[in-house]
C-alpha cells in the first residue's frame, strides 16, 4: 500500500499505457495532452507547466530548449532551481504546429473561468490539471486513484532511469534531489522493491 502524504501520485511504468493516455488526452482536450506531453518529456512541474504561455514554447521552439526557474523545497525553504531540458525534435513538431496561429501573450491552457478575455484569460489551475489527467487514467482501467500532474514528472524521471541504465544518480541530478534516496522514493522504485519481494516470497507460501 502506498505512504499517505505529499506527491503520492504514481508513477506511469509500462510505454503502452503512455500511449494510450496520450491518446486520449488527445480526443478530450488537447491542451491537457500538450501539457501532458511537456511534463512525460521534461519532468517539469505541473505547478510550472499551467504557467508556460505560447512565448515560451514559441522561444523553445527556436532554442530548441525550455529552461524554468523552478522552486524546490528544502528544509521548508524555496530554492530557485534553474532547469534546462533539451526538447525532442518530435515534442518540438507537436508543439509548432500547436502554437503557430496563437497569440504569445496566451497561457498554453487558459481557464475558461479566469479572469480577463478569451484567449488571454488566466491559466487553469494545477489542481485542475490534475484532476483531467486522473479522469483520463481512470476511463483507462490504468488507476483509480493517486493521479495527478505529479504523474507526468515521476514518469519522466523513471523513463530516465530505466534508458540510462537504471542509474538513478543520473535521475537525481535532472531533479536536483539532494539524495538518491528521494530520488528512488519518489520514481517509485521503492515500489518496484516491495512487489518484486513479495513476489520472490510467494514460492514459500504452503
Amino acid at each position: 500500500m502506498k505512504k499517505k502524504g505529499k506527491n503520492t501520485a504514481i508513477t506511469i511504468k509500462d510505454p503502452k499505457d503512455l500511449q494510450r493516455i496520450a491518446n486520449r488526452l488527445k480526443e478530450f482536450n488537447y491542451p491537457a495532452y500538450i501539457l501532458w506531453s511537456i511534463g512525460v518529456n521534461t519532468g517539469y512541474r505541473g505547478s510550472d507547466l499551467v504557467k508556460l504561455t505560447v512565448g515560451d514554447i514559441k522561444k523553445a521552439i527556436v532554442n530548441g530548449e525550455l529552461i524554468i526557474l523552478e522552486e524546490k523545497t528544502e528544509n521548508t525553504r524555496k530554492i530557485p532551481f534553474e532547469r534546462s531540458v533539451i526538447l525532442s525534435n518530435k515534442l518540438l513538431n507537436i508543439l509548432f504546429d500547436y502554437v503557430k496561429e496563437k497569440h504569445d501573450s496566451e497561457y498554453i491552457y487558459w481557464s475558461t473561468k479566469g479572469k480577463g478575455i478569451a484567449p488571454f484569460k488566466e491559466n487553469i489551475e494545477r489542481g485542475y490539471l490534475g484532476k483531467i489527467f486522473k479522469r483520463v487514467i481512470a476511463e483507462l482501467g490504468i488507476s483509480k486513484n493517486s493521479v495527478g500532474t505529479h504523474t507526468a514528472r515521476k514518469t519522466y524521471g523513471y523513463f530516465q532511469y530505466i534508458e540510462h541504465k537504471e542509474n538513478v544518480e543520473f535521475v537525481q541530478k535532472l531533479f536536483g534531489h539532494s539524495r538518491p534516496d528521494i530520488t528512488r522514493n519518489y520514481i517509485g522504485l521503492d515500489d518496484d522493491i516491495l512487489e518484486d519481494a513479495a513476489q520472490t516470497m510467494d514460492k514459500y507460501v504452503y
